[in-house]
C-alpha cells in the first residue's frame, strides 16, 4: 500500500471460500449464508480495511447491537491497523465511525435504524441477518431505498434463523428473475474455513440438538428454526387427571411474585401430565399453601423447584413444612441441560402434555402452556454458547416448570430417555 511517499505494509489474507465470496464475483448484491465460525466478520473487517486503503468510502457495517460492534473493531480491525502510525486512522467509539486515511467507516446497530437511513454508501455490510432482518422494517425503510438509489455493493450475511425475509432474500439471489440479476447466493458451512478442523467443531457443538447443528455447522433454512421443542403438537394428547393409588409423580413449581407467573406442573411416572396450574401477584404465604397442597393430592409428589434467588427461601420453608423438595441452581450451563433434556423427551415422544381442548379450569392455562412451547427459542453467543429463553416480551413460566417435573422423573427413575448423541459429517 502507497499513501503519498510512504509505503506501508499490512499483512490482509483471505481463505478460498471468502476469495471465493469477495473478489470472484462480479455481482453487486452477494447473499451469503453460513454456518457458525466460517470466518464472515474477520473476512468483512479485512475486506473494508482494504477498501479504505485503496480509496473506497463511504462504507458501511449494519450489526446486532453496540456491543457487538465494539469488540469487532477491538478484535478484527485493530490487527490489522496496528500495522499503520495511529496518526493515520482514528475510531471514535461514541459515534461509531472509523477513519482511515480519510476513509470513512460507518458502524451502526439495528436497534437505531434511524441512525442508517438518508445516507450514501459505497458499500454495505449486512452482518448477523438472520437476526437484524427480522425487523423487515429495516431492509424495506433503512437498507433498501439505498441500494436503490446509490447502487453501493452489498453483502447481506448469516447464519439462517428460520425462514423469514434473510430467506426470501436467500431465494431471490437465487433466482433467474432478471431484477436480480446482478444478485449472487452463496452458501457455506463451518467446514468451509480451512482453519477449523473436523475436532475443532465437534468441540464447539458436541452437545447441540440437531436442528442447532443443521442449521447453525451446516447453515441450513428450517422451517420454525428459532423454536426448541420439537414434535409438541403429537405430544399434546393430555388431560388432568386425579391421582391414583401408588402412582408417583413429580412436581415442577416456577416462582414469581409480580411480574412473571407461578406455575405448577405434576407429571406421573410416565412423562403423562395430569395438573397444571398458573397465577400471578399471588403472596408468599399462599403460593407456599397451594404447592403444600397439590402435593399432598398427588400422592406427596417430589417438588422440584428453582432454588435460585427467591427460590432458596422457599425451598427451605417448604421442606420444614415437611415437603420432599428438590432444589435446581440455574446458570446457563444447567439451564441448558435442563431444557435439553426436555427438548430429548419431545422428539422421542416420552412425554404427554395437555392439549388446546381440555376441559375445566385448566383449559386457558394449557393453552398458555403451548403458546410458550412454539414460542420458546434460543440464542447463539459469539463464543458458541446457547442460551434458551423466550422471545422478549414473552414468559416461559410453563416452559421451565414442565422441564423442572421432566427432570424429576428422569432423575427418580421414571420413563426412560435415551442420551442422543448427533454426528458431525462433512458432507
Amino acid at each position: 500500500m502507497n499513501q503519498g511517499a510512504t509505503e506501508l505494509s499490512v499483512p490482509i489474507k483471505y481463505h478460498p471460500a471468502q476469495n471465493k465470496l469477495f473478489f470472484q464475483s462480479p455481482a453487486r448484491v452477494k447473499v451469503a449464508v453460513k454456518g457458525r465460525r466460517f470466518g464472515l466478520t474477520r473476512g468483512v473487517s479485512n475486506l473494508y480495511c482494504e477498501n479504505a486503503f485503496e480509496g473506497l468510502s463511504p462504507q458501511l457495517w449494519v450489526d446486532t447491537v453496540n456491543g457487538n460492534i465494539d469488540r469487532y473493531v477491538e478484535r478484527y480491525f485493530y490487527p490489522t491497523l496496528k500495522n499503520i502510525p495511529t496518526k493515520h486512522w482514528t475510531w471514535r467509539q461514541q459515534k461509531k465511525e472509523l477513519d482511515i486515511f480519510g476513509r470513512r467507516i460507518d458502524f451502526r446497530s439495528a436497534d437505531q435504524p434511524e441512525r442508517i437511513e438518508g445516507f450514501a454508501y459505497r458499500h454495505m455490510f449486512l452482518n448477523e441477518a438472520g437476526i437484524i432482518l427480522r425487523n423487515e422494517s429495516l431492509f424495506y425503510n433503512s437498507i433498501s431505498p439505498m441500494m436503490l438509489d446509490f447502487k453501493p455493493n452489498v453483502i447481506i450475511g448469516g447464519t439462517p434463523k428460520g425462514k423469514g425475509l434473510f430467506y426470501s432474500l436467500a431465494m431471490k439471489a437465487k433466482s433467474d428473475e432478471p431484477k436480480y440479476k446482478d444478485w449472487e447466493h452463496f452458501h457455506f458451512t463451518s467446514f468451509d474455513n480451512p482453519f477449523l478442523t473436523a475436532a475443532d467443531i465437534e468441540e464447539l457443538s458436541s452437545d447441540w440438538p440437531e436442528v442447532v447443528r443443521r442449521q447453525e455447522i451446516y447453515a441450513e433454512f428450517l422451517d420454525d428454526a428459532s423454536s426448541v421443542f420439537r414434535n409438541v403438537g403429537t405430544c399434546a394428547v393430555a388431560a388432568p387427571r386425579k391421582s391414583r393409588p401408588l402412582e408417583t409423580y413429580k412436581l415442577g413449581v416456577d416462582l414469581a411474585r409480580l411480574v412473571d407467573y407461578t406455575v405448577i406442573v405434576v407429571l406421573d411416572s410416565n412423562g403423562d401430565q395430569v395438573y397444571l396450574d398458573r397465577f400471578t401477584e399471588t403472596d408468599w404465604r399462599i403460593q407456599k399453601e397451594r404447592i403444600k397442597n397439590v402435593s399432598k393430592a398427588y400422592n406427596n409428589a417430589e417438588v422440584w423447584l428453582d432454588s435460585t434467588g427467591i427460590g432458596d427461601p422457599i425451598h427451605s420453608d417448604l421442606t420444614e413444612a415437611g415437603l420432599n423438595v428438590k432444589g435446581y441452581k440455574f446458570t446457563n450451563e444447567s439451564k441448558k441441560q435442563l431444557i435439553q433434556a426436555l427438548m430429548l423427551a419431545f422428539e422421542q415422544e416420552k412425554i404427554k402434555i395437555f392439549s388446546e381442548n381440555v376441559d375445566g379450569p385448566q383449559a386457558v392455562h394449557a393453552k398458555s402452556q403451548l403458546n410458550e412451547l412454539y414460542l420458546f427459542g434460543y440464542e447463539m453467543t459469539s463464543s458458541g454458547l446457547i442460551k434458551y429463553n423466550a422471545p422478549e416480551g414473552h414468559h416461559d413460566d410453563c416452559v421451565t416448570a414442565l422441564a423442572l417435573a421432566n427432570w424429576g422423573i428422569r432423575q427418580g427413575g421414571g420413563v426412560g430417555i435415551a442420551v442422543a448423541t448427533w454426528d458431525v459429517r462433512p458432507d
